[in-house]
């Protein structure tokens, strides 16, 4: 009786073994994360579900990169927010000048996008509209960027291969350069320290001014220029948002910053669109530096000119929008 008794003892103990070995080898293979980046839970399913697609299919598995994921999470974020779908985004442009600007090494490249209720459901779609993308041996680094608004997830994946992304000895825009392109001291500044007032913006719009072109010029960029024409676009919008009680880049009364530049007969290649609600012109200013995506617009180099519009009202106490283009 005790010898049966330890023969199903031992057969159970090598059942669950059996059982706990099964789970384990299924489990869907996550990405490797290069130093720095996080993945949201989101983000790890899918980047789980791509590799576990790879290992499948005999492929090496992606391994997760941190300026990859930086631009996906920015081009979904534009996508959410802006409709911006597809390779180039007015906001930000290409891909690949995005790519570019982070200073990013690469010989192949390629993105997709998808718009879903599920990161699972993304994936069901994706690997039967761009299976060949996903499954590509030529490539070894992975971005996913996942943004939620309302019920479903917008989500832009970007995959590069051969040489792995890294941050030049001599940066393009470096934030403290050894060189720099625009000496300490210049002769001719382009934007001097005390810079005379724009005619046509009052003290919130110029102090804003001056605290965007001061932060372009720590990292190499020209000044942005004044465009009226954008200023009164600026204020109208955040005078709408204060009117109709709403905080968001598509307007009940005109649509999107784009919808409204070219009602407008602004014309233009590259455009976006910040916005704010503070009590003050710092606070304000602050909050958009600390937003990835606020920052990247104020910081592009495709952009030249700017629209700033600053309305008293509203639950923060002032609305604040920058309209840009270039």
């Amino acid at each position: 009786m005790r010898y049966r008794l330890n023969k199903l003892l031992l057969t159970m103990i090598a059942g669950l073994f059996l059982f706990t070995f099964v789970i384990l080898a299924s489990t869907t293979p996550p990405a490797a994360a290069s130093a720095g980046v996080t993945l949201t839970s989101d983000e790890q399913q899918l980047a789980g579900l791509i590799n576990q697609a790879r290992q499948g299919a005999g492929q090496a598995p992606l391994a997760a990169d941190a300026t990859l994921f930086n631009i996906a999470r920015i081009r979904a974020q534009d996508m959410a927010y802006n409709g911006s779908y597809g390779n180039f985004s007015p906001t930000y442009g290409s891909v690949a000048g995005m790519l570019k600007s982070a200073g990013a090494k690469y010989n192949y490249m390629g993105s997709i996008q998808s718009k879903a209720y599920s990161s699972k459901s993304a994936f069901t779609s994706l690997i039967n509209t761009s299976r060949q993308e996903i499954l590509n041996s030529k490539y070894d680094l992975v971005g996913i960027g996942i943004v939620t608004r309302g019920m479903s997830k917008y989500i832009f994946i970007i995959f590069t291969g051969s040489s792995k992304l890294t941050t030049p000895t001599t940066p393009t825009t470096p934030t403290t350069p050894t060189t720099p392109t625009t000496p300490t001291t210049p002769t001719t500044p382009t934007t001097p320290t005390n810079p005379q007032p724009v005619s046509g913006l009052n003290a919130d719009e110029q102090n804003m001014l001056v605290l965007v072109n001061q932060e372009r010029a720590k990292v190499g960029l020209s000044p942005l220029q004044i465009d009226l024409n954008l200023v009164k676009l600026a204020r109208m919008k955040a005078q709408d948002m204060i009117d109709k009680g709403y905080f968001s880049h598509t307007s009940p009364t005109y649509g999107s910053p784009f919808d409204m530049m070219r009602a407008a007969g602004v014309k233009y290649s590259y455009a976006g669109e910040n916005l704010a609600g503070a009590p003050t012109v710092s606070s304000a200013h602050t909050n958009l530096m600390n937003s990835s995506g606020h920052r990247a617009n104020i910081l592009n180099q495709y952009y030249t000119k700017v629209g700033i519009g600053v309305v008293s009202g509203g639950p923060y106490g002032k609305m604040f929008v920058q309209m840009f283009i270039g």
